[in-house]
């Protein structure tokens, strides 16, 4: 009875209250299952699947991350004592994660000093901002376009067009004024996850990360 309902129990609210943790959400949800229940003790978690809202990685919010792991060797002492996912190896481990126009409206009204009124769209060729900021005395618009990628285990909107609009300054050359901007930086995702993938569709941006197979 302990070892094929209690150690399940266990094992899935650990994990649950980690990626709420290491997420700032409350809604994470994870089902795990291993045959016989003993193995939760050694570590092992043959299938495990987990969901999450509005969690928070860097500077920008995800509307949901899902992570599936297969064959996964946990260390059980790290986990239960140290507030963490001590992942020792995995024979699979994905996340895919969403951030849509909102998310990413939040996060570039975050990191623009002083700019108003963002609005975000995503397509598969750009994401387009517009927003508004008072410039030499008077209110201006602004026109960003760039993308979402990944470069060094950071996400980052890389600005490829930035014009001021209503002022006198025209067209700014790129990064005159603002540089790509950091969303996340590495090492925040779950379990030594890293980011392999980034693709714009209509309205959204869906990341893949994935994790090298060591000992």
């Amino acid at each position: 009875m302990f070892s094929e309902t209690l150690l399940p129990w266990l094992a899935r609210e650990t994990l649950q209250t980690r990626m709420n943790e290491r997420l700032s959400t409350t809604d994470a949800q994870v089902a795990v299952d291993s045959s016989p229940g003993f193995l939760f003790m050694l570590g092992q978690v043959q299938q495990m699947h987990a969901v999450a809202h509005q969690a928070k990685v860097g500077n920008v919010y995800f509307r949901e991350i899902s992570l599936s792991g297969e064959n996964m060797r946990l260390n059980v002492g790290d986990l239960l004592q140290a507030g963490k996912v001590a992942l020792k190896s995995a024979d699979k481990l994905v996340l895919k994660g969403v951030v849509d126009e909102e998310n990413l409206q939040e996060a570039l009204t975050r990191k623009l000093d002083k700019v108003e009124n963002v609005q975000v769209s995503i397509t598969p060729e750009r994401v387009s901002v517009t927003a508004n900021t008072k410039l030499l005395g008077r209110i201006v618009d602004i026109e960003l376009e760039g993308n979402i990628i990944e470069d060094s285990g950071s996400l980052y909107f890389q600005m490829t067009h930035l014009a001021f609009k209503n002022s006198r300054i025209g067209t700014a050359k790129l990064g005159e004024l603002f540089g790509n901007i950091q969303l996340a930086p590495p090492g925040r995702l779950p379990m030594g996850l890293q980011i392999s993938d980034v693709q714009q569709t209509d309205g959204a941006v869906v990341i893949t990360a994935a994790r090298d197979n060591v000992e």
